[in-house]
């Protein structure tokens, strides 16, 4: 499995990936299906070579023999250069428990480590179990800090947060 950076002209590839995500867990992430599958290819062409050249935020992907099998992204965050986000985590359901989930976060953390931030932090649905579970075993630590998932205010996120330094 390689884990690497997505380049600026993998729009549709992308875009592929995060519907089949947003189709799969729909309460894991804080928009919709239906918002996103309403994008225009131009959307996502724009996305990836912004986040291709940005040394702010980066998109890795999984993959095998050409095929993506999961997703992450990383961002400063925007008030703390020290603090990196997680957020578009996204395993395919086939190929869980496999250890791509521990892959992508610890690229993530080496990107961020490149970058000098000094912590990772990334919300999580609190009834998500198995991601919470992954989060943890890679040192993720619960905070007591909480807020409503914006896709479903009825549910909750919390925030983990695990130290670089």
């Amino acid at each position: 499995m390689n884990i690497r950076r997505i380049r600026a002209d993998e729009g549709e590839r992308l875009r592929a990936i995060r519907l089949s995500a947003l189709a799969d867990a729909p309460s894991a992430f804080g928009s919709t299906l239906a918002e996103e599958q309403d994008l225009p290819l131009e959307h996502w062409m724009r996305y990836t070579a912004e986040s291709a050249g940005s040394d702010n935020s980066a998109i890795f992907v999984a993959e095998q023999e050409d095929q993506w099998h999961g997703m992450i992204r990383g961002f400063v965050h925007e008030k703390y250069s020290e603090i990196v986000r997680i957020a578009s985590m996204w395993v395919d359901p086939a190929r869980r428990q496999s250890g791509i989930g521990a892959m992508l976060v610890e690229r993530v953390a080496a990107w961020a480590g490149e970058r000098g931030a000094r912590r990772l932090q990334l919300w999580v649905t609190e009834t998500n179990h198995a991601a919470r579970s992954l989060y943890a075993r890679q040192g993720f630590a619960v905070t007591t800090h909480t807020k409503p998932l914006p896709s479903n205010p009825s549910l909750q996120e919390i925030l983990m947060v695990r130290e670089l330094i």
